[in-house]
């Protein structure tokens, strides 16, 4: 079954969806993504992740993870959710995909707590979705 990481986001309280790829977690399992690349290759793979705003630890958990292997999916899990999610929100937590609400209608309005747990929709923010959709459907109609 599939896997997916929540979490919610420090920006603004809404949830993010981070879904590993399959690949990603086969390299995490059995290494090799780099193989065949110029000597200190990693070392640039490392300095360009902490560039983008990865922490600095994660970077090179994720590195040596996606090139030498050996992690269990479960840990696999953890250092993407380290590299990826931590430091954007709060709250993350690995969830089968099956469990994430397949009606994306309101997607912009999901919330849940800081500490995690299920996602709802706001009815503030799924109205202000409402309105914006009919306003653009009005301007569709004007012209």
């Amino acid at each position: 079954m599939r896997k997916v990481i929540v979490y919610t986001r420090k920006s603004d309280g809404g949830v993010t969806v981070c879904a590993p790829s399959q690949t990603c977690l086969r390299y995490m399992t059995c290494g090799g993504r780099w193989n065949g690349y110029p000597r200190g290759f990693l070392k640039t793979q490392i300095e360009r992740q902490i560039e983008a705003g990865h922490d600095a630890d994660a970077a090179v958990r994720f590195t040596m993870a996606m090139q030498f292997g050996g992690c269990s999916a479960g840990e696999a899990y953890a250092i993407i959710r380290d590299r990826d999610c931590a430091h954007l929100g709060t709250g993350c937590e690995l969830w089968y995909a099956d469990e994430v609400p397949t009606d994306r209608t309101y997607r912009d309005a999901w919330v849940r707590s800081h500490n995690g747990g299920p996602i709802r929709v706001d009815p503030y923010k799924a109205m202000m979705i409402d309105e914006r959709r009919a306003w653009e459907a009005y301007e569709r109609c004007r012209y």
